[in-house]
């Protein structure tokens, strides 16, 4: 009798213990692999980056202790952001030796959400990411929304490094649909 209770017990244990999940703090890397026209034509353009956020923290990762499991960002996420929208506009042609008038973007960071729903052992990761990129060339602007919005199904909570991946992913899809935009390149043709 006492094997089975031994074994019931660390079972239990076992059980209560894969159900705490603790905090995660990522480093996101987001990049924009753009393959349209080059649209900037030399032009300059001066870039800002604007966290507007509400929280710093993504989201919660799940558990009975969910409150406390939340996911953060380690690094400086402006900066990330600034080497990524900067990749973007040096593979679209900017780069300042057109004699046109020089451009400003501000890249605003709306939104980036990480959620966790567990059913029946599987746990189902959304992600959101929205982004505003506000264009000015002398007097006039342009302004365009960018969300992208993911889920992913895990048998397990991801790690540190699986999680870095998908929300990367989903920011840079982001970029890449604000820096793709059409009407974004007409705005700049015609100004």
């Amino acid at each position: 009798m006492k094997p089975l209770f031994f074994t019931l017990g660390l079972s239990l244990s076992l059980l209560m213990g894969g159900c705490a999940v603790s905090p995660q703090s990522i480093v996101l890397s987001p990049q924009a692999a753009l393959s349209g026209p080059a649209y900037g034509q030399g032009r300059a353009l001066a870039i800002t980056i604007e966290d507007r956020r509400s929280s710093s923290v993504l989201g919660s990762r799940g558990g009975i202790y969910e409150a406390s499991s939340v996911i953060t960002i380690s690094n400086d996420i402006t900066s990330a952001l600034l080497v990524a929208a900067q990749g973007a506009a040096t593979q679209l042609g900017f780069d300042g030796s057109s004699t046109s008038a020089p451009a400003t973007l501000t890249l605003i960071l709306e939104q980036l959400s990480y959620d966790t729903q567990s059913n029946n052992l599987i746990h189902t990761v959304s992600i959101d990411a929205k982004i505003t990129l506000v264009t000015t060339v002398g007097g006039s602007s342009h302004t365009g929304h960018y969300q992208t919005q993911r889920s992913h199904k895990f048998p397990s909570l991801p790690e540190a490094q699986k999680n870095q991946e998908i929300i990367s992913e989903a920011l840079s899809t982001s970029l890449e649909r604000g820096f793709s935009d059409i009407s974004l390149a007409n705005f700049l043709a015609q100004n």
